[in-house]
């Protein structure tokens, strides 16, 4: 509190001192101190609450009681947001939160609703409406990878070791310098071949 007092003393006796040997140049500093932090802080823009997110909804809401009174129906509602002029009044009534507010009870869809993925259990055929006799329990058994098959020597699909004729497939050893395929047990303990790792 004493140095709050003794800092307005010091800036009380500049601005004097100021006004006594510099008085233009005085006035013009406090004019732009008041201008950007006095005047800036009572105009400044405070923030707003924001709004209740069925503020819209609430004002159609009290519009629609003060003309049209209480509704016992959603139909009544439609028809009397008809008379008095509102567009779409069924996209209105159909919200949640209308429906609660007003106390208005939900129509029940005449058709069943169909939930849930269980559509492949019952023996889904691919065409709609159409349930094939298939039990759900079939189980399809594949048929054991081919056992690899010797074939010539020097053919694109053999082993590249020599002498060993063991077919090769895309998905075997490939050797990074050399770009030849090899079996399983020729294939090499990194990417290259045991010939172009020595």
């Amino acid at each position: 509190m004493a140095s709050d007092i003794e800092a307005i003393f010091y800036i009380c006796a500049a601005i004097f001192w100021g006004m006594e040997n510099y008085p233009a140049q005085t006035i013009i500093i406090l004019a732009l101190f008041w201008w950007f932090f006095i005047k800036s802080e009572s105009t400044a823009v405070k923030p707003r609450k924001p709004r209740d997110s069925n503020y819209d909804y609430d004002r159609l809401i009290d519009f629609l009681r003060y003309h049209g009174g209480e509704l016992g129906s959603r139909e009544e509602g439609i028809r009397k947001l008809s008379e008095l002029g509102v567009a779409k009044p069924e996209g209105f009534l159909s919200n949640p939160y209308v429906i609660k507010t007003l106390g208005l009870k939900e129509e029940l869809s005449k058709e069943p609703e169909v939930v849930g993925d269980d559509w492949w259990e019952k023996g889904y055929s691919g065409d709609e409406g159409v349930v094939s006799d298939a039990s759900p329990k079939t189980v399809v058994e594949m048929e054991s990878s081919p056992i690899p098959s010797t074939i010539e020597v020097g053919s694109e699909d053999a082993c590249g070791e020599t002498g060993c004729t063991t077919a090769v497939t895309a998905f075997d050893f490939r050797c990074f310098t050399c770009r030849k395929r090899f079996c399983q047990s020729h294939a090499g303990s990194s990417v290259y071949c045991s010939n172009c790792e020595s």
